[in-house]
């Protein structure tokens, strides 16, 4: 695979200007103007319809109208067109059976794992195969709360990763990870000589020039994870890493 970041136009709510770094509570009553706002994601109205209140530890954010609060911990839940780094844990003739980090197993339809290749001009289609324990960036097609989420590798950059670590951190924190337009993640690269790659579902690939630049990326993104609700977080960051690399002895 060619590419090691994943698109991030959906996944930057941490860094939207319209969210406010003020953490709210369950039960806090976010606004009483119920004639102007909305309630949105992880907010409901009150039995009187008089305030909006939230329902989930996170930040606060209006977006046009609606009043949201983005989580700061959560299980993932899988929604069509997400990217997952999926792990194998089970094969039959129909079907592999994949953890994705969510309540429910993902499936994986041998028709769904075609790779396209070149042979003197002319197109051949052809199945992969893989073992249990095998690691795959995948796309999910279909996720709905009666069948188990659905996954694809047909698709630009899926497919199985070879080497590498894969580390988790709560599926919230992904979008700080990335940063607003990228600018986190490309500080990460920059500065620890690493390929990263990250999904919806709370795990990121990561490949260090060596062990070192490896383990310093871990803890960075480890450091991300545990402060992405405060504000500055990515020249913090950087600070962090360089300072880091002196104390370490890596160039």
């Amino acid at each position: 695979m060619e590419n090691d970041e994943l698109e991030s136009e959906e996944l930057d709510e941490f860094e939207s200007d319209e969210t406010n770094r003020e953490i709210v509570v369950p039960g806090e009553v976010l606004t009483e103007d119920v004639e102007h706002f909305n309630p949105g994601r992880g907010t409901l109205l009150n039995k009187d319809k008089t305030k909006i209140i939230a329902l989930n530890i996170g930040l606060k954010q209006i977006k046009k109208n609606y009043i949201n609060v983005i989580p700061l911990r959560g299980f993932y839940t899988p929604r069509p067109g997400d990217k997952v780094i999926a792990l194998v844990i089970d094969k039959n003739p129909v079907k592999y059976k994949c953890d994705i980090n969510a309540k429910d197993t993902a499936i994986l339809k041998p028709k769904n794992t075609v790779r396209r290749g070149k042979i003197r001009g002319s197109r051949n289609m052809e199945a992969e195969e893989f073992e249990v324990g095998d690691i795959l960036v995948a796309k999910i097609i279909s996720a709905d709360r009666l069948n188990m989420p659905e996954l694809t590798l047909v698709g630009k950059y899926l497919g199985k990763k070879a080497n590498g670590i894969v580390i988790s951190i709560d599926p919230p924190k992904i979008p700080r990870v990335i940063g607003r337009s990228g600018s986190m993640i490309k500080l990460l690269k920059n500065l620890t000589k690493s390929n990263i790659f990250v999904t919806q579902n709370g795990r990121i690939w990561i490949r260090g020039e060596n062990i070192a630049y490896e383990r310093l990326l871990i803890d960075a993104i480890k450091k991300i994870e545990n402060e992405a609700h405060t504000v500055g977080l990515t020249d913090r960051m950087s600070q962090y890493i360089e300072s880091e690399k002196q104390k370490r002895g890596i160039k």
